[in-house]
């Protein structure tokens, strides 16, 4: 042992020195945000490792739910540390025990708490398909219709097996949209007529005083149980049930719908007055030869009790090739009753006092052999069951007598005529497991907005994408026979439409681990992902303009291809000797100025305002061109000369309103800002259409301190600013307005300022009253 320990320790020398040169967690992060081929190799070697841990704890036993989370990075080493120490405990015990120092435990069953949620190995067991060792393997095909050919003929027959009346005209396959998703039409049944013609049989009226069945003990649930799984137990069993004596069979089924398509009975448990049976149904012989059962679930002299037997009836069919004729379903018993519950648990401890443990309905029914706490469920649904209805026969004949007893077999009837079909994808998306209910369960506002969408709005892309891989989870989930959810749940569903995948690395990282490891799947999901993609996109091509010219949208310019009325921007010429053109108040860019109706010449660029090779459409060009039009007339007023015209000389046009909104007629001739009026701040405002937006021109200033001068004992000289000379000597009209003229309000003084203002706080005299 010493000699292999130390081998071991060599070989694992080289890998422990390797494993301490790894960079840490951060700078994995870090490379793996600059190098997508970092993180690819990351994530394969993530999957080999994974891998080789799941073939090293394949024999560890309980040890394995400890080992799920080792890869986890944070707590990787603590778990492999607390992992191994257990191991070498349990080999330190096995060694005794096989040594003879140490008494061999026995070996307990796992408990199941009394509370809480079930342990994994009763909801996710690792254990083969049972459906692959069955002789009549499941038909998933969607374009292959389910058929069973009842191999024992159609015992208690009113009609010959096929028979169809010629008024139903309907199709060979028609369907109908139940309570749970699409049956066949009732009229399929293959024992229709039966169910409708029977007569409800004389024993369902004779209710003598109930008795309560012994009850069942937990630590012994098979006690006086019998448990079919071979066919001659089935054959003892058919013919228990064929006596005369047996008027009434409790029946329930345990399904079993996670690692299967189309779903699997795992069980069906029946009760007689005289006692209990369980039939394992996976079982092959069993499940070929169950059909021998119709002789007694179709007796027309016999009921069968079952409780929400919408499903069961289904299962029955498809599965077992059972039908039943004379039904009494205590579901509808208890709605006929106005019950507050309608549950068969309700029921049970209504009527009997006992508490039934709802949680094993999602246990996997798969197990064999069955735990004790599963087993005492199973038999427990039908044990008290033949009691509940008697006690509800009893409570219906005094709430409305013989009527409410034949109400309840009238409403059955609707159930036991249920006929099972195979259904194919829904393309409309509008089922129980529809695409497009999912997308409306799932997809947040968007999914809210698509539904508030007009008829005839097309799919938009995250619709087109969830549809086809809803389509291709179907298509997957029925070549491997497995729930569509297990091959891909719906919320990565949801979350790969809306974030398509179209490479294999972006796959790699929003995909499970259980996908992942199929290459040829990941390869398929990206091009199933990428050809909609593609698709989506061709049907927008005819809508969408050619994308070849981008313009900075900062200067008014539009972002397209060639479209009608857009053409080649103008060439500015004469930039300083441009004539200024025909003004017009209505620009949609500078409110308050004068903008040109004209276009400048073009003849090649010589001006800034110009792009290269840029498309721009024709208003948005004239635009640009009153824009710069205008800046020259300014230009020209600010220093002092007007720009040459050419011709004859025009009216001068008027750069600002008269008549603001907010202010009266400036008089420009006679008013001189003082240096603190000229830095307040001028608004002005022009009458425009309501529609028009407001543009504000705000003369900004540093504040500072102004130099401290002495004060000077003789009153200053006003400064006649009448017969100043001015540097801008040119002749100009006494009604133009400048741009740089004040407002009225910044032209009149404002007067001394009260002197309690430092007292009251108000330095700024931000709350000075104005005086009116």
């Amino acid at each position: 042992m010493e000699k292999r320990l130390s081998e071991v320790s060599e070989v694992l020398e080289p890998a422990t020195r390797t494993a301490g040169l790894l960079p840490t967690s951060t700078d994995l992060d870090f490379y793996c945000s600059i190098d997508p081929g970092v993180k690819q190799a990351l994530d394969g070697v993530s999957s080999d490792l994974d891998d080789v841990l799941s073939t090293m704890t394949a024999w560890m036993g309980s040890e394995r739910q400890s080992m799920d989370s080792m890869m986890d990075a944070a707590s990787f080493s603590a778990q492999a540390g607390e992992t191994i120490d257990r191991l070498l405990e349990r080999t330190d015990v096995y060694l005794d025990e096989y040594a003879g120092r140490r008494p061999i435990a026995p070996k307990d069953e796992p408990v199941v708490p009394s509370t809480g949620k079930l342990p994994k190995s009763l909801l996710f067991p690792k254990i083969p398909k049972p459906q692959d060792a069955f002789s009549r393997r499941p038909d998933n095909r969607a374009c292959a219709p389910w058929t069973r050919q009842l191999r024992f003929g159609k015992p208690n027959a009113r009609v010959p097996l096929g028979w169809r009346d010629p008024a139903w005209d309907m199709p060979e396959h028609a369907t109908v949209e139940g309570q749970y998703g699409t049956e066949g039409d009732a009229r399929l049944n293959a024992y229709y007529v039966e169910i409708q013609q029977t007569a409800i049989p004389a024993s369902a009226y004779r209710i003598d005083e109930p008795r309560a069945p012994e009850p069942l003990d937990l630590d012994e649930p098979d006690a006086s149980l019998a448990w079919v799984d071979s066919l001659d137990k089935l054959h003892a069993l058919a013919a228990h049930l064929e006596e005369a004596r047996v008027t009434e069979i409790a029946i329930d089924l345990e399904h079993h719908s996670h690692r299967t398509y189309l779903g699997l009975v795992c069980l069906m448990q029946i009760s007689t007055r005289w006692g209990d049976w369980i039939v394992d149904t996976l079982v092959d012989e069993v499940r070929e030869h169950a059909e021998m059962l119709n002789a007694s679930f179709t007796h027309p002299d016999k009921v069968l009790v079952l409780h929400g037997a919408d499903h069961d009836i289904l299962w029955l069919q498809r599965d077992l090739g059972l039908f039943v004729t004379n039904l009494f379903d205590t579901f509808q018993a208890a709605r006929v009753l106005q019950f507050g519950s309608l549950s068969l648990a309700y029921l049970l401890l209504r009527y009997t006092g006992f508490e039934a443990d709802k949680r094993f309905q999602t246990a996997d029914w798969r197990i064999r052999p069955l735990p004790r706490e599963m087993l005492f469920y199973a038999r427990s649904d039908t044990h008290s069951l033949l009691y509940v209805y008697d006690c509800l026969r009893l409570d219906l004949e005094r709430h409305a007598g013989h009527g409410a007893i034949t109400d309840v077999f009238e409403r059955s009837k609707a159930t036991a005529s249920k006929t099972y079909i195979k259904v194919p994808w829904d393309a409309q998306g509008d089922s129980r497991s529809g695409w497009r209910t999912l997308w409306l369960r799932l997809g947040g506002d968007l999914a809210r907005a698509a539904q508030d969408a007009p008829p005839g709005t097309p799919l938009s892309r995250e619709e087109r994408i969830l549809r086809r891989l809803h389509q291709w989870r179907d298509e997957k989930a029925r070549e491997d026979d497995e729930r569509p959810a297990f091959v891909l749940s719906d919320e990565v569903l949801i979350s790969l439409a809306l974030r398509p995948p179209l490479t294999l690395p972006e796959a790699h990282t929003r995909t499970p681990m259980r996908l992942r490891k199929s290459v040829q799947r990941m390869h398929e999901l990206v091009d199933v992902v990428k050809a909609e993609w593609e698709a989506y996109q061709a049907g927008l091509q005819p809508s969408m303009p050619r994308m070849d010219v981008t313009v900075d949208e900062d200067l008014g310019e539009r972002c397209g291809g060639d479209e009608e009325g857009w053409t080649e921007a103008g060439v500015q010429v004469g930039v300083w000797d441009a004539k200024a053109p025909q003004s017009r108040a209505d620009a949609q860019l500078f409110r308050g100025l004068r903008v040109s109706s004209q276009a400048a010449p073009s003849t090649k660029r010589k001006s800034l305002f110009e792009m290269p090779s840029a498309r721009t459409s024709s208003h948005v060009a004239a635009t640009l061109r009153r824009i710069q039009s205008e800046f020259v007339h300014q230009l020209g007023s600010l220093v002092g000369r007007e720009p040459e015209r050419g011709g004859e000389p025009e009216e001068p046009e008027k750069l600002v309103d008269e008549k603001p909104f907010d202010a009266k007629p400036v008089e420009l001739e006679n008013a001189a800002p003082t240096p603190s009026e000229a830095r307040e701040t001028t608004v002005v405002k022009h009458d425009r259409d309501k529609d028009d937006d407001d543009i504000v021109r705000v003369s900004k200033h540093i504040k500072g301190r102004a130099p401290k001068t002495k004060k000077s004992l003789a009153a200053p000289e006003p400064f006649d600013f009448a017969h100043a000379t001015s540097v801008l000597d040119a002749p100009r009209s006494g009604s133009e307005a400048s741009l740089l003229a004040p407002t009225k309000a910044a032209a009149e003084p404002r007067g001394a300022r009260p002197k309690n203002l430092k007292r009251s706080g108000q330095r700024s005299g931000t709350f000075a009253r104005r005086n009116k």
